[in-house]
């Protein structure tokens, strides 16, 4: 883009002393599917999202676990600062990545007013991360209050999020406010207790919501999924982030465009031979439940 010359007089007067300036971050709630085996080895794996975790070693918030981040490099995009902070801080290469949302209450960080711009990340079970542990995901929620008037209605929801790994349990609370009215809608997201670092369960929340309601029309869940498996782990997969049992009928209807059989089988002892199936990159149509 030119600069025309009353720009460039402009811009050799401008200073930006006159402007406070605040801390910038990309932090990365970083997720992943595993299966969790059944001590009855007819038994299928159940299916399980986690999300990695670093353990901080140094204030504030030391001891405490948090999502992966860094402060932004100037010389770097905000993206080329994320691929450099997964890759040099837990050793992540291979994910799927989109920008989630930019926090920036004025209290969230003791150090100084600091904005996250924050990322979800979805990656497989092969991936071997560092410096860090994986944590299973149990969430749930419950209706609070809701008032409905001839001008819109407020629903208010409790938030559990329990964060576990055998050796780790860590407990977060959170109450969700929904105001509508008319067209506008207003979402406020409120930490009632919390065991992680800085306000990073509110990433995670939002990380959850944004997989979550992106399964009604992509195909973002085969980000999680190896690449062959049977329509079982496909729906197992998607019962786990939807919380909710599936129909099986309803849900290969659905789905059926998003995957390509095979011409193989899986050999599991104790299990009846499944067909295996593959992501179709050129499906064309919407999902709904």
């Amino acid at each position: 883009m030119q600069i025309s010359n009353e720009e460039k007089k402009f811009l050799e007067l401008y200073s930006d002393s006159n402007y406070k300036k605040p801390s910038v971050t990309v932090d990365a709630v970083i997720l992943r599917m595993i299966d969790k085996e059944s001590d009855n080895y007819r038994k299928l794996p159940e299916k399980k999202l986690q999300v990695f975790l670093t353990h901080r070693n140094y204030p504030p918030f030391k001891d405490y676990y948090a999502a992966v981040g860094t402060f932004i490099d100037l010389n770097n995009t905000l993206e080329e600062t994320l691929d450099l902070c997964v890759l040099n801080k837990v050793s992540l290469t291979n994910f799927y990545k989109e920008q989630l949302f930019t926090f920036g209450d004025k209290q969230r960080d003791p150090r100084t007013r600091v904005l996250s711009v924050s990322y979800m990340l979805l990656t497989n079970r092969n991936e071997n991360l560092e410096n860090g542990k994986w944590f299973d995901i149990e969430i749930e929620e419950k209706k609070s209050t809701t008032e409905v008037s001839s001008e819109g209605y407020q629903v208010e929801k409790d938030i559990t999020i329990i964060l576990s790994n055998g050796e780790k349990v860590l407990n977060n609370q959170l109450k969700l406010k929904i105001k509508s009215s008319g067209i506008k809608m207003e979402k406020e997201l409120e930490i009632l207790s919390s065991e992680l670092a800085f306000d990073h369960i509110k990433l995670i929340y939002y990380a959850l919501e944004r997989l979550k309601n992106k399964l009604e029309y992509t195909d973002i869940a085969f980000n999680l999924l190896p690449d062959k498996f049977t329509l079982t782990e496909l729906k197992n997969c998607y019962e786990e982030i939807l919380g909710t049992k599936l129909l099986d009928a309803n849900f290969r209807r659905k789905t059926a465009d998003l995957v390509c059989p095979l011409n193989e089988y899986t050999s599991d002892k104790g299990h009846r031979p499944s067909q295996l199936f593959k992501h179709n990159p050129n499906w064309d149509r919407k999902i709904n439940y």
